[in-house]
């Protein structure tokens, strides 16, 4: 037996993950009722993966493309990685986003954080993560309440896709 899933977040990024992409949700009827805003699935360019962050596969990569399904969290410290609202965990179901799973990363989240300061990246003010979507904390805070207006339970599904 599925569990029931209330909301459809999608988010859409370029190839180029240096590049922003836009995250919606959407209700149980398929109507837009929060974005698109800005969002970043960028992984960090860590030495460990030879400073290769396009290799989805890898830990502290970018966001893998797949199916996650989502629940509401609690607030994550440390605030300025995390920032001030509920974090929106993700499970790998489909996918790229299984296939990392399966090749050992974990801690997949939609969050907020700090802004990054250095107005010269092409991703300002959103700075990459270690594998996550990024929103500004503004934005983390008016999905978290929009989920809890349409969703008693706060579970939903999210589509992460390379369609920009």
């Amino acid at each position: 037996m599925s569990i029931p899933r209330d909301y459809t977040i999608y988010a859409n990024f370029y190839t180029n993950r240096d590049y922003k992409g836009n995250l919606t949700l959407r209700d149980s009827n398929g109507f837009i009722v929060f974005g698109p805003v800005e969002c970043l699935g960028r992984g960090t360019s860590d030495a460990n993966n030879n400073y290769d962050h396009a290799n989805w596969m890898l830990i502290d990569a970018d966001t893998p493309t797949g199916t996650y399904y989502t629940s509401i969290g609690s607030i994550l410290s440390p605030l300025n990685s995390y920032g001030p609202n509920p974090i929106i965990e993700l499970d790998p179901v489909g996918g790229n986003a299984l296939l990392a799973a399966n090749n050992g990363r974990s801690g997949f989240l939609i969050h907020g954080g700090d802004p990054d300061t250095n107005a010269n990246d092409i991703w300002y003010p959103l700075r990459p993560t270690y594998g996550c979507i990024r929103l500004s904390n503004n934005n983390q805070q008016a999905l978290i309440a929009k989920i809890k207006s349409i969703s008693i339970e706060g579970l939903g599904i999210l589509y992460v896709n390379n369609s920009l």
